[in-house]
């Protein structure tokens, strides 16, 4: 019996791939339900050559929230992905036409108090500062005593006092508290302001058992640089680790970790510090197409060659991988689709 033994991601990447695919309907039912009975192989097999042609020329775009599962899989893969070299290139027109330069006509009317805090962090991050600037004085006023002013002003050129962010930052014991606003991965790297290894490291401590933050590496290594015991390098290494796996829509999560290593690292104006994690964000080496990524493929050239066997196709899974068959598939199949 000829038995192929494929990762629990890479199965779930393909059937995520596949569940995209319209007018396949053998390969909706038998993959996702258990298996395939062998008089149904040729309609299989014709739609997985179709799945093969929609998966050389498909994007492997990834969006979010609806593929948070897909980028699971990748992650588990060791698949690269990123929006970000596609936020970058909309970045780059919008300037080109000096969007944020006029903000007139729909922009104004829709939005009449200005760009997002998001929009603007992300315009920023590619070069668009001197569009930027009056905006992000603009929200400043706007948001009024509040951090998200304070990193406005301070995008805009503005110098921001370590005490000035602390006073946001409270006792590190209220991080425990679920509801605390704002959210924990703004407010964490504020207890790092200043090189008070005591209450920093408490503040990670509460953080941390709640769950893993995301700039939890960087900011360990941050206090082994007060510390002595951790090179300069290390944190830079980790702080890029840290940018790299922040997506477009958490982009307001860059601001304090890159204060800090202005702070601690590298002193460069916010704007130079800002394009400088663009440009490593923008470089992040995705998949072009679907057919690009390997594990996904691998799923699909197994399941063509057990196909062409002709004796039926069985699938079975278990929490760790997916096993693959040419016999035929046990009876009343599986409830996964349903």
């Amino acid at each position: 019996m000829e038995l192929r033994r494929l990762s629990a991601p890479a199965w779930s990447a393909f059937k995520s791939w596949l569940l995209k695919l319209k007018g396949v309907p053998v390969a909706h039912l038998r993959l996702l339900t258990g298996g395939c009975p062998a008089e149904e192989l040729p309609a299989l097999a014709k739609e997985l050559r179709r799945v093969r042609a929609d998966f050389q020329k498909r994007p492997n775009e990834v969006s979010a929230p609806a593929d948070e599962r897909l980028r699971a899989d990748y992650a588990a893969l060791g698949v690269p992905w990123s929006a970000w070299g596609e936020v970058a290139r909309e970045v780059q027109r919008d300037l080109k036409r000096q969007r944020y330069a006029r903000w007139t006509g729909v922009d104004a009317l829709e939005f009449p108090e200005g760009p997002s805090t998001v929009d603007l962090v992300t315009l920023v991050l590619f070069g668009g500062v001197e569009q930027a600037r009056p905006h992000l004085l603009r929200r400043a006023s706007l948001a009024a005593g509040s951090l998200e002013a304070l990193w406005c002003r301070w995008l805009a050129g503005e110098a921001l006092e370590p005490e000035t962010l602390r006073s946001f930052a409270g006792a590190p014991e209220r991080l425990a508290e679920p509801l605390y606003s704002p959210g924990l991965e703004e407010v964490l790297p504020l207890f790092f302001v200043e090189p008070d290894i005591t209450r920093a490291g408490r503040a990670l401590e509460v953080a941390s058992a709640q769950r893993e933050p995301t700039w939890g590496d960087f900011l360990r290594a941050l206090l082994g640089l007060w510390r002595g015991d951790t090179s300069v390098e290390e944190v830079g290494a980790r702080f890029e680790r840290g940018v790299a796996a922040i997506p477009p829509s958490a982009v307001t999560q860059l601001l304090a970790p890159a204060y800090l290593y202005g702070r601690y690292l590298e002193a460069l104006p916010p704007h130079v510090l800002l394009e400088r994690m663009g440009s490593c964000l923008e470089r992040i080496d995705a998949p072009a197409r679907v057919a690009d990524v390997q594990p996904v493929m691998e799923v699909l050239v197994a399941l063509e060659a057990l196909t062409a066997m002709g004796l039926g196709l069985r699938v079975e899974q278990s929490p760790g991988d997916v096993l693959l068959s040419a016999q035929a598939p046990e009876t009343g199949g599986s409830d996964e689709f349903l």
